[in-house]
């Protein structure tokens, strides 16, 4: 199957082997459909019994998403599943989830397994009760680093579990060091250089402090805050108007 850049199936094959840590990922292509009377979601036995047989690989709890998205925000109901019983239920929320992103929705040919790594949590935040933790996207073009920011600024902050959710991030965020952003440069300079063109790179911290490449996606789909950057590709034909 041939995939679109927004696809994981066409970054992570890339990036994969790259000495950066990252979780342990399984992609397995997968086939569904609505019911006769259209008002759920169907998904062929053969291939749930296989993303079933290589979920107990890798024990739980688990993280799944897409190989367009996760569903972050209803974290609990989607990308986070605590055990095998509530595979199925959370697969078919996530394509579910992806038909209603946009008007057109988005694809879904494979649900991408990924080890749960028990990440430096700040709070819990978002209807679907998720864990925001230290996150850092940097943007990257033909092999070189342009910028990098903070990914958790306040006005993306839904229903925290916290009332001093404002002090926790400012006080992760200004304690990040010269020596981090280094290391996670090269990094992301190392993905720039598998990926021709221009895109955003993840990293999260884990409790024990390790950051691990999360994400990747097409820089002009990807939230941007304002920076000099942003503007100068603006101009250029090469940034979305967010």
């Amino acid at each position: 199957m041939k995939a679109d850049k927004d696809s994981m199936l066409y970054w992570y094959p890339k990036i994969k082997d790259l000495p950066i840590p990252q979780p342990r990922t399984e992609i397995t292509p997968i086939k569904w459909g609505w019911s006769d009377d259209g008002d759920s979601i169907e998904i062929d036995e053969k291939s749930l019994n296989r993303i079933k047989e290589k979920a107990k690989t890798f024990g739980f709890p688990l993280f799944i998403r897409t190989d367009y998205g996760s569903g972050k925000h209803d974290w609990k109901d989607t990308c986070f599943v605590e055990k095998l019983s509530g595979l199925e239920r959370h697969i078919k929320n996530l394509i579910l989830w992806g038909l209603a992103v946009d008007v057109i929705g988005l694809p879904c040919n494979a649900i991408v397994l990924r080890e749960y790594i028990e990440m430096n949590n700040l709070f819990i935040a978002f209807w679907g009760k998720m864990p925001v933790n230290p996150e850092i996207r940097f943007f990257v073009k033909d092999g070189k680093v342009l910028c990098w920011h903070w990914y958790w600024i306040e006005d993306a902050i839904r229903l925290p579990s916290v009332e001093n959710w404002k002090e926790i991030l400012d006080r992760c965020r200004n304690s990040i060091t010269d020596k981090e952003i280094e290391k996670l440069s090269k990094y992301a300079e190392l993905v720039s250089k598998k990926l021709e063109g221009y895109w955003s790179v993840d990293f999260c911290q884990a409790k024990d402090g390790t950051w691990y490449l999360i994400d990747c996606a097409l820089g002009e789909k990807s939230w941007h805050p304002s920076c000099p950057i942003r503007e100068k590709l603006m101009g250029e034909g090469n940034e979305a108007k967010i």
